[in-house]
């Protein structure tokens, strides 16, 4: 079976001419190129700025002379000043000191009175060993006769009679809490107690054994001459 060839579908004879088309195109860009160039270098130098696609120029006057920028100075260092080394320095001392109140707050110790409760060991009114005075009942109404002392103005009143007193023997043998049971009057009263607290030491009395606190009655007599 033979191909049939279309002429009209032939390129072979169109190829030529689009050939010289594009010789002919592209020659003219290369000269328009080198014309450019060329136009340029007679003119003079242009300023070419390039930016966002778009090329400007601009013209320089030549006759116009370039301007002469004045010459820069320069600044010369000054000298330092020589420092004397014997020159006395003096130094200030700049003392910035806050002053600082002192505020003393007074506090007031309130002290708790704690009540102390003593101790007080019984009396004993019937001891198993009955306290006396130091060298027994001779030597007590010896020693009572040449301390007592009659009260004058109830020598001259005429008052006389037995004062009965009662008081207690400590246990180190110390006299307290005198007091009148039967008394005469006041002068006689306040004699026969003074008397019995001015008494020496008594030897106590005791108790299975042991020295106690114990009572004691006694008369004493006052009798005028």
């Amino acid at each position: 079976m033979e191909v049939k060839k279309n002429k009209n579908a032939d390129i072979n004879r169109v190829r030529s001419s689009f050939f010289m088309v594009g010789f002919c195109y592209i020659s003219g860009l290369v000269l328009a190129a080198f014309t450019y160039q060329d136009i340029v270098d007679e003119d003079g130098p242009k300023k070419l700025n390039t930016g966002s696609g778009n090329t400007t120029t601009e013209e320089v006057n030549k006759d116009e002379p370039p301007k002469e920028e004045p010459p820069k100075t320069i600044e010369q260092p000054q000298p330092q000043q020589e420092i004397d080394l014997t020159q006395e320095i003096k130094v200030v001392e700049n003392k910035n000191e806050e002053q600082k109140e002192t505020i003393i707050e007074t506090i007031e110790i309130v002290e708790e009175k704690v009540e102390v409760t003593e101790i007080v060991e019984p009396v004993v009114d019937f001891p198993d060993v009955e306290a006396e005075f130091t060298g027994g009942e001779s030597a007590m109404q010896k020693w009572m006769q040449q301390n007592l002392v009659y009260p004058e103005m109830s020598m001259e009143m005429g008052e006389q009679g037995k004062v009965y007193l009662k008081f207690v023997v400590e246990k180190d043998g110390a006299i307290s809490n005198v007091e009148v049971i039967k008394g005469v009057s006041r002068d006689l009263d306040n004699e026969a107690k003074r008397l019995v607290r001015a008494m020496p030491g008594w030897k106590p009395g005791e108790s299975k054994g042991m020295k106690v606190r114990s009572s004691f009655t006694m008369p004493i007599n006052f009798e005028l001459n």
